[in-house]
């Protein structure tokens, strides 16, 4: 048998000792490329239903839309950047289902951000969810615009900030928190002196098994002089316990004002059941109960909501909302027929939300 001899020169022994320096190197930048991938995608929601509405004079059959949230059109995206960083984006759309036309006057009529998220925690900019509007969504029984009571707060404030720069923390031990400033809410940022639609929030939130706790102070400023120049304060507390068969929610809303030409001040309490009899089906009911001070008016609410799924994207459902109103009161049925003031109102309806 003829042997293979090998021999390793001088020269050769010196490019494999450069290898093996530069080994380490090679392989951290390939980790390093690696992590840096980018994802880009596209979801949304159509939501759409029948329903039947009347008030204390008249009443109509309507086709509604985005009844449990509002149709959308999302695309985003996440870049990794190595070492616990990472670049985000969003933009949402709504729509009206029924219509096809965008919903309000905004193409990204939700939100419309960029964002860094690190170790130290995530900063945001953009068109935001406002603090306020956050917790008392995702903290309600329903989690739905039809049977929801956070109803009543809303033309009270903004739920989407435009101009806004968001602090989000790391959680700690169940914690943490957010700190949200707005140039100009709904506007381009105003021109000195004036300070309209210029607010900022913080939010402090805490989960601790069964207990989900959300608190918000936010102030607002409405600056249109001369008759109408004011603050906002407003104190929010959600929270959820869940007892296992059915999960507790209760909350509590204030709004007070400090200056000229401000709309009345109010104070809401919710409270409500969820649960689920079964897996593919989902039950909630919820009071809600505004009083503006000074005795001018009062709303009574009451909705409930039954969601089935047929699988992961699609649900079924249907919902009632009840509203009682007296003295200035005069709340709405989500997307429903306006009121008078002191006006009673309900509505009924079935749907279908198909996620993709």
């Amino acid at each position: 048998m003829k042997k293979v001899r090998f021999s390793l020169s001088v020269a050769g022994t010196t490019r494999l000792n450069a290898l093996a320096r530069a080994l380490p190197v090679l392989l951290a930048a390939a980790c390093m490329d690696s992590h840096a991938q980018s994802s880009v995608g596209i979801s949304g929601a159509i939501d759409t239903g029948v329903g039947y509405v009347r008030t204390d004079s008249k009443h109509v059959w309507q086709q509604t839309s985005g009844s449990i949230a509002a149709s959308s059109l999302v695309f985003q995206g996440k870049e990794n950047l190595g070492g616990g960083y990472e670049a985000t984006f969003l933009l949402r759309s709504l729509f009206v289902s029924g219509t096809g036309n965008i919903s309000g006057t905004k193409y990204w009529g939700s939100e419309s951000k960029v964002g860094l998220g690190t170790p130290y925690g995530r900063v945001e900019a953009g068109r935001l969810f406002d603090p306020t509007h956050q917790v008392l969504v995702f903290k309600a029984p329903s989690q739905s615009n039809y049977a929801g009571a956070f109803n009543l707060a809303i033309g009270g404030y903004s739920p989407y900030w435009d101009n806004s720069v968001r602090y989000t923390s790391p959680t700690v031990h169940g914690t943490r928190f957010e700190f949200q400033h707005s140039f100009a809410i709904l506007d381009p940022e105003p021109v000195s002196p004036s300070r309209n639609g210029v607010a900022s929030a913080m939010a402090l939130h805490y989960e601790n098994g069964p207990l989900s706790l959300s608190g918000v102070l936010e102030e607002t400023r409405t600056d249109k002089l001369p008759l109408v120049n004011y603050k906002a304060q407003r104190t929010i507390l959600m929270g959820t316990y869940d007892l296992g068969p059915v999960k507790t929610h209760f909350g509590y809303f204030d709004e007070r004002h400090s200056g000229v030409g401000a709309p009345a001040e109010f104070g809401l309490t919710i409270l409500g059941l969820s649960g689920n009899p079964m897996p593919q089906l989902k039950l909630s009911t919820e009071v809600g109960h505004k009083n503006f001070r000074d005795g001018a008016g009062k709303v009574n609410f009451l909705g409930l909501g039954a969601f089935y799924s047929l699988s992961k994207r699609t649900i079924l459902y249907t919902e009632v909302a009840l509203v009682r109103n007296s003295g200035i009161a005069q709340q709405a049925v989500y997307r429903g027929i306006p009121v008078a003031p002191g006006e009673n109102t309900s509505g009924y309806m079935v749907g279908i939300r198909h996620s993709f």
